[in-house]
Order: C-alpha cells, then structure tokens, then sequence
C-alpha cells in the first residue's frame, strides 16, 4: 500500500510535470509565448497583444487549443508563422518530454526510472500541427506522426463501394474519394511521389469493384509504361501512347458522348441517373503536359494537340451528367498545361508535393503543396474541404492477381486494320476475343 501510494504520488507529479515544458509553462502559453516571438502581435492602446486561449480540448489524438485572434493579426499570418510554431512546440529544453499514452503503458510495481528511460531512448517522433479557422484559430497538437506508409491490401479494395476509391489515411481515418459526387478530378505532383500509384490505384479498384460497369479510356503520354499492365483488361479500351493515338481515342468518346447527349435530350433525361445508365466512362489523363499545344514547334503536332485539349475540356464540362469521368494528372501545373476549362470542372484535387508555391496555386488555389514534407505518398486531398493523406501504396503483383479474371486477348490495332470494316469494333477499331473472366 505505501509503494503504491508512493508511486502513485510520484506519478501525477511526473504527469504534471511532463504536462509542461521543463520551466513550469503549459503547452498553451507556449504556443502563445512562441507566437509572440515570432512576431504574431498587433499593438493595441499601447500594449502588445497577441493569441488569447478560449479553450482546450483533449482527444485520442492529441489537443486542439482554440484562440482568439487580436483584430488587425490573421489567419494567414498564422499560416505564415506554422512552422515557427510546430518547431517551438518540439524544442526540447529538458529531458522529460512523455505524453499522458506514454504513462500509461508504466507498471507501477516496476522500476519506473527504467521504465521512463527505455520510453524516452524510443521517443523518435515529433508532435505535428494543424492549423483551422472557422472565427477562432484552432491549432490541433497531434501525438503521433502521421504514418509514412499505407499498404493497400485486400481490406481496402473490399471497402470500396459504390463508385469509390481509396484516396488513403488522414488523421480522423481512412478517406475514400466518391467519383459520382465529384465525377471529375485533378491529380499533380512531382515524379516520383506517388501520383503514378494512385492512378493505378484507381484503374485496378474499377476493373475489380466494378467489371461490368466500367468502361476505361488510358492516356499514358509518358509511353504507355505507367498503364501497360491493363492493357489487355476487358474494361480497358485502349491506351494511348501519344499524341496521335491520344487524338484518335478522344475523338471516339466526343462522337460517342453527343450521341448519348442526343440520347438523353430525347428521352428527356436530366443525367445518367436519371436514364437509369450504369456503365461509367473513365478517361484517365497521366501526363497532360505533353497534351498542351503552347510551346509546340511542329505546326501539324500543336494542331492535333490544340484538339485534344478541347476534346478533355469538353469533357470536363459537360461529361459529368452523362457518365464520363475524367482524371486529368499532371507534373508540371501550370497555366498553359491544366487547361482553365478543367481546372474549373474539377471539384476533386489530389495534389502531391510540387517544387513551387506557384505551382501548388496553380492546382489548389493555395500555397500549401510545396510544404509537403519529402514523404512519397503524402498528398493534399480537397474537395469541399481539405484534408491531408498518406495515400496508400500498391504493390505490382496485388494489382496482376487482382486484374488476372478480367484479362482477356486482344488482336493487335495494326491487325484489325488490315480488315473489312465490318469486322471490327465500332470503338476504336479493336476486336475484342473475349475469355471467360
């Protein structure tokens, strides 16, 4: 009873002291102290004034502190000094640096000393932030790092529902991206950081969850590499290599999209929906910067290009209500390669690290995606709001197993050529010999 009284008596003084940052100061009047420091003040009637505490709240996760801003200090001061404040918050001026999670795990009929010493020696995380304003700046204190990896496996294909795909995992949880509530997306970020993952992510979710539903138009401008494995997917129209070859599959979705258009006008039918439509069309776009006809020397070359663009802005306009879905992915954002029009009908953004403040503003309006720490995978996802995820990585050989029932052989294009026209598909001219899947 004494060693238990004792420990216990040592425990919540250990607690508040680890409560605090080694000089007595809570982690609120830090953030303030820290604010005042970097220059987060307005002078008022003579005196300094900077961020006022309103509230504290704890959760699983970690604190949110909620502060009321001086008039004439905003938001994106804040946003300017977030980094000032996370490393405040990890500046370590005492040995003592364990979270409440971390006292928990102490058996209290052990040496706690040891205990205390082993806790430390594997402390290698740092506390993150975020930072929100809805009329009082919220800062969230989160006490676990967000995870550098995300694995996609079977759990998280069969949580795929509806028209959904796995975007990753955010903070509050898993967040799944739904393609008939915004049918259209914009994915950019530099090579190398996972937006290639992603799109193959996509394209293998639709041809699982969806196998008689989906239909696939891929445009790999890098060489086909990126999609050569769906190649031969029943789903799969065609991938396109070039520009060329680009140009011939977008000219058969316009044709076959006023022709549903014309459809729907006489039957009276608002969208897809509403005609009761099942198929989904996806047009997945990766590298739409050598579909841009601004710096284009070969007149016939920038000509064809200048047609696709208006092709995948058409789409991108009026698509949507008719079943067409497209995924536009660039690496280079800017002005003259993301074309205004699907800037504009993209309500989906998934935007990986980009070199350049400008760039992140050319695809998210905002800075924000040249902050993105050096982590493959990590990503800003937005829509109506904005979230930050570590988007899931696949490997090769789950998305060959998981597309091997829907493979099926396919004759050449230059084979099919040489046929009367009777004999091939109306779509792209491919004849399709179709196995059992």
């Amino acid at each position: 009873m004494i060693l238990e009284f004792v420990t216990g008596t040592a425990m919540t003084g250990l607690l508040t002291y680890t409560m605090l940052d080694g000089k007595g100061v809570s982690e609120a009047s830090k953030i303030q102290r820290i604010a005042t420091n970097c220059g987060l003040t307005v002078r008022e009637g003579g005196k300094l004034r900077t961020m006022q505490l309103l509230r504290r709240t704890r959760y699983p996760w970690g604190t949110e502190y909620a502060y009321r801003l001086p008039l004439g200090l905003s938001f994106e001061d804040v946003k300017k000094k977030r980094q000032h404040i996370e490393d405040g918050l990890n500046h370590k001026s005492e040995w003592f640096d364990l979270t409440l999670n971390d006292l928990r795990q102490l058996k209290l009929r052990q040496d706690i000393l040891e205990q205390i010493k082993k806790l430390l020696a594997g402390q290698k995380h740092r506390k993150e932030i975020a930072l929100e304003y809805d009329g009082t700046l919220r800062i969230r204190v989160y006490n676990e790092p967000m995870p550098e990896l995300v694995r996609f496996d079977e759990k998280t294909l069969n949580n795929c529902r509806g028209w959904t795909v796995c975007i990753g995992e955010a903070r509050e949880g898993i967040v799944f991206h739904d393609f008939d509530k915004f049918p259209h997306m914009v994915v950019a970020g530099m090579t190398r950081y996972g937006k290639s993952v992603f799109l193959k992510n996509v394209v293998m979710t639709l041809i699982d969850r969806h196998p008689n539903d989906s239909c696939l138009t891929l445009i790999d401008l890098k060489g086909g590499l990126a999609f050569n494995r769906f190649a031969d997917a029943r789903q799969v129209l065609t991938v396109a290599k070039d520009a060329e070859e680009a140009h011939e599959a977008l000219r058969a979705i316009q044709t076959e999209m006023k022709a549903r258009q014309a459809k729907f006008l006489a039957k009276g039918y608002e969208d897809v929906k509403e005609a009761g439509q099942k198929e989904r069309h996806f047009v997945v776009v990766d590298e739409g910067a050598e579909l841009a006809s601004a710096g284009e020397n070969d007149k016939d070359i920038k000509k064809l290009k200048a047609e696709c663009e208006r092709i995948v802005s058409e789409i991108a306009r009026i698509g949507g209500g008719l079943g067409y879905r497209l995924i536009f992915a660039t690496q280079y954002p800017t002005a003259d390669t993301l074309p205004r029009q699907v800037k504009q009908n993209c309500d989906a953004r998934l935007c990986f690290r980009l070199p350049t403040q400008i760039a992140s503003e050319v695809v998210l309006d905002e800075p924000g995606a040249e902050e993105l720490p050096l982590i493959k995978g990590r990503a800003i996802y937005r829509t109506d709001r904005k979230v930050i995820v570590q988007t899931p990585l696949i490997e090769n050989d789950f998305i060959d197993r998981t597309i091997k029932p829907h493979i099926v052989i396919k004759q050449r294009k230059e084979e099919t050529d040489a046929k009367p026209a009777d004999q091939t598909s109306a779509r792209g001219g491919y004849t399709l010999i179709i196995e059992d899947a």
